[in-house]
């Protein structure tokens, strides 16, 4: 009788096809984030992007799968794109923020939405130069320049 009992148990966990909690995030854009990045909670890997599509007025839906010791996230929790360096392309992972105690609200079920006011894209820096109009940016590299300038002949 006991070795049944063992064997149903095994089987159901087996069986169970190990779901996870999973939640989708709404940003205003992807910022070269892939399938498969990371999700992090202060540094700790806390689950993985599991998908990415296009979502209402161009917006991208960020599905992740959060693990079990995170789950399940609180209204109030934030999601911010970050990379990991500036020197790679599309080494991205996703910030979750978790609220405070006494902000945090209500739990978001499994298969739930962040919406776009609790998430932040990144800003490349191509983005930002692009913002800048013509005298602006050759004003930069005059900058630049005599940086160099005066770093001229220092060191080795």
């Amino acid at each position: 009788m006991a070795l049944g009992v063992a064997l149903l148990v095994v089987a159901l966990l087996l069986l169970r096809g190990g779901s996870s909690y999973t939640v989708t995030a709404e940003f205003e854009n992807a910022s070269q984030l892939v399938k498969g990045n990371l999700v992090e909670v202060a540094g700790v890997k806390a689950g993985t992007v599991k998908d990415i599509s296009l979502g209402p007025n161009g917006t991208a839906l960020v599905k992740m799968s959060v693990d079990s010791d995170y789950a399940p996230l609180h209204q109030g929790t934030t999601a911010t794109i970050r990379s990991q360096s500036l020197s790679g392309i599309a080494n991205r992972f996703v910030q979750l923020g978790m609220p405070s105690a006494d902000q945090r609200g209500p739990a978001i079920p499994d298969g739930g939405t962040m919406a776009l006011s609790d998430t932040t894209s990144e800003v490349d820096l191509d983005q930002l130069f692009n913002t800048l109009d013509r005298p602006t940016v050759n004003h930069f590299k005059q900058v630049i320049q005599g940086f160099a300038t005066a770093n001229k002949g220092v060191g080795k």
